[in-house]
């Protein structure tokens, strides 16, 4: 009979058994040799993973003597920077009361060093690797439970020369580190990415720099990307319909003063810069509190979709003529003999930035991903960017009058443009409406329904007797409840429409196209199969989503290529906050959809542009066999 198996099996068993005052966190405390390093792309680096076990506890070695003995190990739960060394300390035998043999151990204090290699195909950038210290503390008589203690490490990877063939110990030197210590417990990594998400990662090498010189010119390009991107953005489904109300209200100013038309584009382009300060401010206090959020976020609150409905819904109806204020949010400038106020055209900028949200346009992902990965502000210099680019063609416009006389004289047909416009601001109503109704079901959308029914109420009662050849008297009053109702149909909304649980993802079929829900482990277990993976980062909410459903992926012909060559497909369904799909956005340098990623075998990620077409799908697929 093997006594010392016997000893050892009862050991095991007491450690589900051993009550203590304190738990394995006050046996065991770990720290790191070092909590920050930068290194280089093919470059190599070494931390050490430092433990001190309590007096009179020990922990068992990488390697016991008994197979069901729980060894302590250290992985790293970064798929991009897996250890590719362990140098484990060597340990010492002692006999325990239970055992009748020696039993391999550590006690006191250990130090364990780890040895990674950064791949070549690493894109630079800032990364987080989690690291896990698996173990399980005993005495002499009994044990706990297995436990396990995380520790972050902070990555920096720059461009720098690659160095092929050598030992990781001549390749040390060549990071330069922070010897900080961090002291860690088991509660450390409460918010610890344990996918090895970077916290910034640029979207391409272009936007990634080793060195000052090369800093400066990534921050140039995404400050050139985001002024491009904005201008695109006036041409996005989102955009169009108010803009296209401000330039008929430049149309119609343009027999004013070259000075008060300048001032106008001044104080529309003041509204847009406003807004996108006032967003990235939001943004980037948010995401320093700990929150993964990008573009679009607060279309992810089903309160911001409906004010923003409400909103939308009055500006219809003023464009219907249901009711008219003396300076409305796209100050077209037929209200009053003089024309729209400044005032009137900086609201313009703002309502422009707001319903610019859903919308993401070509060279905005990579540009917006830089900047949040970056000091506040050079964040803050990028937005200012976005939305100089923007607002760039109405600053020509009121800057430039001769370009006007390319655009359509002043006349009878701007009445019917405007009411035309209504119809678009109802759709767009209707559109978020439906993205209400995956928010917080049917439900939410009968009950916003019924808001916007008060609404209407309130802007008739408004049009009807809030109009100049009224008493003063009858004016205010027609005010005073118009305001109630309007506060009432928004208190009904807000008060009374609870969200859904969120998903990652939703399953459904598009012609041959079976779509499934998204998950990373999902992917990982994918790509260990050698299948082509497509993942389609969208939302609800976001209109150039929709556009590149209907046109791309509704294509026969991409539906076949999909079917032919056994892609599998994934849906990151981001209408809803879901940390899961921001960090895996992160993951890419992005925070905003759409995002398109194309994994082939054996081969790194692939993004495809913003913007689909048929023929660009199947370019990408064309490789695939």
């Amino acid at each position: 009979m093997n006594f010392r198996k016997i000893g050892l099996y009862a050991l095991v068993i007491l450690a589900f058994s051993a009550v203590s005052s304190f738990s394995q966190t006050d046996l065991v405390k770990v720290k790191l040799s070092k909590n920050s390093i930068t290194s280089s792309v093919g470059g190599s680096f070494e931390v050490k993973i430092i433990a001190d076990i309590k007096d009179g506890f020990h922990i068992n070695s990488n390697k016991p003597y008994d197979e069901f003995l729980i060894p302590v190990t250290v992985t790293s739960g970064n798929k991009t920077f897996p250890i590719s060394k362990v140098i484990y300390p060597t340990p010492k035998d002692e006999l325990l009361k239970v055992s009748p043999e020696p039993v391999s151990i550590y006690s006191g204090e250990i130090a364990i060093s780890l040895n990674f290699v950064v791949a070549k195909n690493v894109a630079p950038g800032d990364y987080i690797v989690p690291i896990e210290f698996n173990f399980q503390a005993c005495d002499d008589e009994s044990c706990f439970p297995p436990d396990v203690i995380k520790a972050n490490l902070n990555l920096k990877i720059e461009k720098g020369k690659v160095v092929t063939g050598a030992a990781v110990s001549e390749t040390i030197d060549s990071a330069r580190v922070d010897n900080n210590p961090a002291e860690l417990d088991s509660a450390t990594l409460a918010n610890a990415n344990d996918q090895g998400i970077p916290e910034s990662m640029p979207d391409s090498s272009s936007l990634g720099a080793s060195n000052e010189s090369g800093a400066d010119e990534s921050i140039l390009l995404a400050i050139l990307f985001a002024f491009i991107g904005g201008m695109i953005l006036n041409l996005m489904p989102c955009v169009l319909p108010v803009l296209s109300l401000k330039v008929m209200g430049f149309i119609k100013q343009a027999g004013e003063e070259k000075s008060k038309l300048r001032k106008h584009g001044l104080a529309f382009t003041f509204g847009v810069l406003i807004s996108f300060w006032a967003l990235a401010g939001l943004l980037l206090i948010l995401r320093a509190g700990g929150e993964y959020l990008g573009w679009g976020f607060q279309l992810q609150s089903p309160s911001f979709v409906i004010v923003l409905s409400v909103l939308l819904f009055l500006f219809g109806l003023s464009l219907f003529g249901v009711f008219e204020i003396g300076v409305t949010l796209t100050a077209v400038g037929q209200n009053t003999p003089k024309g729209s106020t400044y005032t009137g055209s900086f609201f313009s900028g703002i309502l422009a930035t707001i319903v610019a949200t859903p919308c993401t346009a070509p060279f905005m992902g990579s540009a917006l991903g830089f900047a949040l990965s970056q000091p506040a502000y050079v964040s803050m210099l990028i937005f200012t960017a976005l939305g100089l680019g923007m607002a760039l063609p109405y600053v020509l416009l009121t800057s430039i009058p001769a370009l006007l006389k390319y655009v359509p004289k002043p006349g009878a047909w701007m009445e019917t443009f405007k009411q035309f416009m209504g119809f678009l601001m109802v759709a767009t109503v209707l559109w978020l409406i439906w993205v209400l109704s995956l928010q917080t079901g049917a439900e939410g959308v009968l009950i916003l329904l019924g808001s916007l029914l008060l609404v209407s109420l309130s802007g008739w009662i408004y049009g009807r007797w809030s109009v100049l050849h009224k008493s003063l008297k009858t004016r205010r009053i027609a005010q005073l409840i118009s305001g109630l109702i309007l506060a009432g149909a928004l208190a009904l909304s807000l008060m009374y429409i609870k969200p859904v649980t969120a998903s990652t993802g939703s399953v459904h079929t598009q012609g041959l196209i079976e779509w499934q829900t998204f998950s990373p482990e999902l992917v990982a277990q994918l790509r260990s199969e050698k299948k082509p993976v497509f993942i389609d980062f969208t939302a609800a909410w976001c209109l150039s989503c929709q556009v590149n459903e209907k046109v791309a992926f509704g294509s026969e012909e991409v539906q076949k290529a999909f079917a032919d060559k056994g892609i599998a497909a994934l849906k990151a369904d981001w209408t809803n906050k879901d940390e899961v799909i921001a960090k895996e956005l992160a993951k890419f340098g992005r925070n905003s959809v759409p995002l398109y990623v194309l994994y082939l075998p054996d081969k790194e990620a692939v993004l495809l542009p913003e913007i689909l077409t048929p023929d660009i799908v199947l370019g990408y697929l064309k490789d695939l066999k």
